[in-house]
């Protein structure tokens, strides 16, 4: 077992995980990854396949990190999901329930599996990236907005639960980032004038998001602890 602390990250085979294993790996974690693809990650130190969303999943997954790594320490859950664009009567039922089941079930099986372990090292991280669309409304994006909003309330009443265990637990709002599911210029008209909203001129790159996963799993964010991270170059600031 590794002597470094323990970190898994869902989602970890694209976008905002596999830059999240990265910065965590730099930051001298041991890191596993689970997600439902293999897309040639290389910075784990342990890579699994699995839905989030499936309980038997959860504890294999947790039960394997555990038994190659050691307990899970740092809890990253940046599985998720986006879409459907529809206006709300236009939403399928097993669209809204896939969505909710990625998006918010399985942050919360990750989280009921390893809060109360954490909680007996009296030493623990959870960081949920969550959405700037998790503080605000959309049109037509309604079942993503509410999984959003479900996984920052998640956060903020686990903060308080778990606080005096040793714990912290903290979301972080991306607003675009540029990853398959942010802006599109080449491919949607109505990209350009996104962009053109964000005072900083362009989507975040994956790093930058990791950049405040690291600072939340670190020591010298031990007292933050139910916050809500904004990072989205300005974009929610008017």
């Amino acid at each position: 077992m590794s002597s470094r602390r323990v970190a898994l990250v869902t989602g970890s085979a694209g976008g905002i995980g596999r830059a999240v294993v990265a910065a965590l790996a730099e930051a001298g974690c041991a890191v596993a990854g689970l997600d439902q693809v293999d897309a040639g990650r290389d910075a784990e130190d342990l890579a699994l396949r699995g839905d989030v969303s499936e309980p038997d999943t959860v504890e294999r997954a947790v039960e394997r990190v555990g038994s190659v790594l050691g307990p899970v320490e740092v809890l990253v859950n940046a599985a998720g999901i986006g879409g459907p664009f529809h206006r709300v009567d236009e939403v399928a039922l097993d669209e809204w329930e896939r969505l909710f089941a990625v998006n918010v079930r399985g942050p919360w099986l990750l989280c009921r599996k390893l809060l109360p372990e954490m909680a007996a090292r009296r030493r623990g991280r959870v960081i949920n990236i969550a959405s700037v669309q998790g503080l605000r409304g959309a049109a037509r994006s309604s079942t993503y907005v509410a999984t959003k909003h479900a996984l920052v309330g998640l956060t903020r009443a686990l903060a308080l639960e778990w606080g005096g265990h040793g714990i912290t637990v903290n979301a972080i709002c991306p607003g675009y980032v540029d990853t398959p599911m942010g802006l599109r210029p080449d491919v949607d008209p109505g990209a350009a004038q996104a962009l053109a909203r964000i005072p900083s001129g362009r989507q975040a790159r994956p790093d930058e998001i990791a950049a405040a996963v690291a600072f939340l799993a670190g020591e010298r964010a031990a007292y933050v602890n139910g916050a809500v991270l904004v990072v989205d170059g300005g974009l929610s600031a008017g």
